[in-house]
C-alpha cells in the first residue's frame, strides 16, 4: 500500500513538472546586452528601415556627440524610470516597463505589427539596462511644441547655410539630400514655410496630440511615420534655417 501510494505521488509530481516545463523554459531565457546592442542599431526589426538608433542615442548627449540631432531623447540612464514617454505614473496608459515603451515605437514608428520575440525583448532590455548607471526614477517630459494656432507663422527668413548643417544632423539619415530614403518620398521644395514647420513639429500627428492641439491628429497610415521634433530637440530658429535650406535645393528628381 505504501509502495502504491509512493508511486502515485511520484506520478503526480512528474506530471506537474511536465505541465510546468514550458513556463520553466521561458524563465530560463536570458537576454544579453551584446545581442541587444545589435538589435538597437539594426533596421531588421522594422518594416521601413528605421532602427532604435535613428531616433534615440545610446550615450550621454550632454557629454559627447556623434554630430546627429535625433528626434527622441537619449536612452542613456533611462532603464530605471518609473514610466516612459513622459507619462505621469497616475495615468492609466502609463508605460510601466521599458519593454512596453519600446513596443510602442516598434509598432507605431517602425511599423512592425508582429512586435518582438520574447528573446529580442530580453536582449533589448539587457542592453538598455547596461546603459543605466544611475537610479533615475523621474519620467523625462516630452517637449512637444506644435503651434497652438496651427498656422506656424514665424518660420520664414532662415539662413540656408546654417540650415544645411542642421539638416544633415537632423534630417539627412531619413531624407538623404532632401530626397526619398527611409522616408517614402522626396521633400517638396515649393511649399510655404508653415508646411515644413508643421511636419517637423507634429511628425505623423503625434506631436499635435501631445501638444494638446488636436487629439485626433495621429492616424495610422501607410508611409506616415515621421517622428516629431520637440522644443528641446530643435529650436524654432534651427527649423527656420532647415526650411531655408530645403527651399534652396534643386527640384526633386
Amino acid at each position: 500500500m505504501n509502495c502504491a501510494y509512493s508511486l502515485l505521488i511520484a506520478l503526480i509530481a512528474f506530471s506537474g513538472l511536465l505541465t510546468a516545463w514550458p513556463a520553466y523554459g521561458q524563465m530560463m531565457l536570458k537576454g544579453t546586452s551584446s545581442a541587444g546592442r545589435r538589435l538597437f542599431h539594426s533596421p531588421a526589426i522594422s518594416n521601413n528601415g528605421l532602427s532604435c538608433g535613428h531616433c534615440h542615442a545610446d550615450f550621454d548627449e550632454n557629454k559627447r556627440s556623434d554630430g546627429l540631432i535625433r528626434a527622441a531623447h537619449s536612452l542613456y540612464n533611462a532603464y530605471y524610470r518609473e514610466t516612459w514617454w513622459g507619462k505621469d505614473p497616475e495615468e492609466e496608459d502609463a508605460y510601466a516597463t521599458i519593454d512596453e515603451a519600446a513596443l510602442v515605437c516598434v509598432v507605431h514608428y517602425m511599423r512592425n505589427k508582429n512586435k518582438l520575440t520574447a528573446q529580442q525583448l530580453l536582449d533589448l532590455r539587457a542592453y538598455l539596462k547596461s546603459l543605466s548607471f544611475k537610479l533615475v526614477r523621474i519620467a523625462q517630459p516630452l517637449a512637444a511644441a506644435a503651434d497652438q494656432t496651427g498656422e506656424y507663422p514665424v518660420y520664414a527668413g532662415g539662413n540656408r547655410f546654417d540650415g544645411k548643417e542642421t539638416f544633415y544632423a537632423a534630417c539627412h539619415s531619413c531624407h538623404p539630400n532632401g530626397n526619398a530614403g527611409i522616408a517614402p518620398k522626396s521633400i517638396p521644395r515649393d511649399q510655404e514655410p508653415s508646411y515644413y514647420a508643421r511636419y517637423i513639429r507634429e511628425g505623423d500627428g503625434l506631436g499635435a496630440v501631445l501638444s494638446g492641439v488636436d487629439p485626433n491628429a495621429y492616424q495610422y497610415k501607410k508611409g506616415r511615420f515621421m517622428p516629431f521634433f520637440g522644443a528641446d530637440r530643435l529650436s524654432n530658429e534651427q527649423i527656420r534655417d532647415i526650411i531655408a535650406y530645403i527651399k534652396s535645393l534643386p527640384p526633386t528628381p
